[in-house]
């Protein structure tokens, strides 16, 4: 997609960058939710506290996905955060054995009982899991504006040698970086556009 080659920026920068996209993505298409209080949802999502169960859904649950909250490309159980507080007000972190990315549910190690319980975690419109094109489109869009931005700035714009002229094409951020917000803006606008069109099931 771009210009560039490895006698550029090295292999090692690049997978450096596409890291950091990873995480700007995230941050750009993903929804933060912090101690939801887990509750009765509807008859298949009873979410019981009642040292028996183990497995609890989250509010966001439909057309949505559980998503990579700490930044490292994968959605796992480091993802989600499950709290317990009894009736001291004492809180507790479960050991998270599973999670389901698309049931949206989360499984607990051990039944909790007689506690409440508050679950951290991030939701998205699209399946992290398995990445639509859309994502890997953005992905793309977003390392090809970060690579342009580690060889270009902070230099000068032409530089002579002579009657050698070298001049660098400083809009290649900015372009990139355009149509990598054109993307997600486009990613963020279809899950809303289907939770509208559905709204009337929630």
């Amino acid at each position: 997609m771009t210009n560039l080659t490895s006698s550029d920026i090295s292999d090692a920068d690049v997978t450096s960058i596409i890291a950091e996209a990873t995480k700007q993505i995230n941050s750009d298409i993903n929804v933060h939710v912090d101690r939801e209080y887990v509750k009765l949802i509807d008859n298949t999502r009873q979410n019981k506290i009642d040292g028996s169960n183990t497995s609890y859904y989250i509010q966001n649950w439909k057309g949505k996905f559980l998503a990579d909250s700490d930044g490292d490309g994968d959605v796992d159980t480091s993802d989600v955060t499950v709290f317990s507080v009894d009736g001291d007000g004492t809180e507790t972190e479960l050991t998270i054995s599973s999670i389901d990315v698309d049931l949206c549910k989360i499984t607990v190690s051990t039944a909790p009982s007689n506690v409440d319980l508050y679950i951290t975690y991030d939701w998205c419109w699209e399946n992290p899991s398995t990445p639509s094109p859309r994502i890997k489109l953005a992905c793309t869009l977003l390392s090809a504006a970060y690579c342009y931005a580690k060889i270009n700035i902070g230099r000068a714009p032409q530089q002579s040698w002579g009657n050698i002229r070298l001049f660098r094409h400083m809009e290649a951020f900015d372009h990139y970086y355009q149509r990598y917000l054109t993307v997600v803006q486009k990613i963020n606008e279809k899950g809303l556009s289907l939770y509208k069109s559905n709204q009337n099931t929630y």
